[in-house]
């Protein structure tokens, strides 16, 4: 698991659950410290914190695994739902998890997978189980920022109404329910200028690399590109099974995921139950009528399954031998360096720490504030100017390092900026080893 946005996300949820208030404001950095924070993902950093209270990070990976696990097999179901066959409806979910590149990382995106796939799952059915998708939104809404996907599913399904010419009532009424919903937070109806910001903030877009154009070159760029051209091939193929609202569907799925990489699982998510519509099985014995029936097959590699899932947990146990963290984060949880730097330095200094450290240094050393972190929009296009320039050590950095009044520098392996502070005098090297370097003023 990555710390770099997941760690900062347990602490704020512990705050949360010591304090019971949702954190409005900074508690982690000196540059936007105190100001407001609209933390619209308070409900994920819950579920998180409350998981690592439990069980630790052993816990997080859990809450994680069983997330992702109930996402795709909403997904699967969505797929049966529209008619195709198992082994069709198996290739399909599983093409979908290929096309994400796997399973979104261990961050609040991951929590909303299941909702969204478990919003497409209840419009399919449209029965009395379907107004249960504004209870879906209401938790999105506090969860995760793709909340504004559930009111469009919803425009979908309505236009699948008109279309077929059936009564649009009930599905009017459950989008003003959902969209209405939505606006059951801590911050109200803010939560929707949240998500536009982040969207269309241009620092993210630069900074971010999951929120530039996916590269048909690239492991994450190339599966969804391909995927667009087999989906489009097999709309050709199978044209005479193609609704209005397939298409519909397809182009505003496929036009998320073309500005950003972000977006691509969302495209992964919705076009299988798309694509499993166009392979229906010619009748009901042919698509399985009994969904209960066991199968010895079936039942043999579940028992393996979770026979070995002892074993996938104790891959990861134990002490990293590097970091001094935890085997189940990677290289951006150095508790070696949080230990130098507390040892080092009087509580309450300020740290530039390197960006994708900052995270996991807001969780094991949240009294000394850093100067970033993952939360790209909270600060201005100045700080991060300032950030750009002294960890590259260009000219001036040292100026940058005094301004900020920076007491402490914590920094990756091989960084430019540890050269020049090792020939600066008025900085001292406390540690300098394979998971990074610490230096103070001396």
């Amino acid at each position: 698991m990555r710390a770099i946005d997941l760690a900062y996300h347990v602490k704020a949820g512990a705050l949360a659950l010591q304090t019971g208030h949702v954190l409005r404001s900074d508690p982690f950095t000196f540059t936007s410290g105190g100001r407001p924070w609209l933390n619209q993902q308070w409900g994920a950093q819950i579920v998180f914190a409350s998981a690592h209270r439990l069980l630790g990070w052993m816990g997080v990976a859990l809450a994680y695994a069983a997330a992702v696990g109930a996402g795709f097999g909403f997904l699967y179901s969505s797929c049966r739902r529209a008619g195709a066959v198992p082994r069709t409806a198996a290739v399909l979910t599983l093409s979908g998890l290929i096309v994400a590149t796997g399973p979104p990382a261990p961050r609040p995106q991951a929590l909303a997978v299941p909702l969204f796939t478990g919003t497409w799952l209840l419009l399919a059915r449209r029965d009395g189980w379907t107004w249960l998708v504004p209870i879906l939104a209401l938790i999105w809404a506090n969860v995760h920022g793709s909340f504004v996907l559930a009111p469009l599913l919803i425009v979908f399904a309505l236009g699948d109404d008109l279309i077929e010419r059936r009564p649009a009532g009930r599905t009017l009424l459950l989008l003003l329910a959902t969209v209405t919903a939505t606006f059951v937070t801590p911050f109200g109806p803010g939560v929707w200028s949240y998500a536009v910001e982040i969207s269309t903030n241009e620092t993210i877009r630069n900074w971010v690399a999951e929120w530039r154009a996916p590269n048909p070159l690239s492991l994450s760029g190339g599966p969804f590109w391909l995927s667009g051209v087999v989906v489009l091939a097999t709309a050709v193929w199978k044209r005479k099974e193609v609704r209005l609202t397939d298409i519909a569907r397809l182009i505003v799925f496929f036009a998320l995921a073309v500005p950003a990489i972000r977006g691509i699982l969302w495209w992964a998510l919705a076009a299988p139950p798309v694509v499993s519509g166009w392979f229906r099985a010619p009748n009901r014995d042919a698509a399985g009528s009994d969904p209960w029936r066991l199968d010895p097959l079936k039942v043999t590699a579940a028992a393996i399954i979770l026979a070995l899932l002892p074993i996938a947990l104790l891959l990861r146990a134990g002490t990293d031998p590097v970091t001094h963290t935890s085997r189940r984060l990677a290289a951006d949880a150095p508790e070696v360096l949080v230990d130098a730097t507390r040892g080092a330095l009087p509580e309450g200094s300020r740290l530039f720490v390197y960006q994708p450290f900052a995270s996991w240094f807001e969780y094991s050393l949240p009294e000394d504030p850093v100067m970033v972190d993952s939360r790209i929009e909270l600060y201005s296009d100045a700080v991060w100017l300032d950030y750009d320039r002294a960890i590259a050590a260009a000219d001036g950095w040292d100026r940058i390092l005094d301004r900020h009044r920076i007491q402490g520098v914590i920094l990756p392996p091989r960084a430019v900026l540890k050269d020049e502070l090792s020939k600066a005098d008025d900085w001292r090297r406390v540690v300098d080893g394979p998971a990074g370097s610490v230096f103070v003023r001396s």
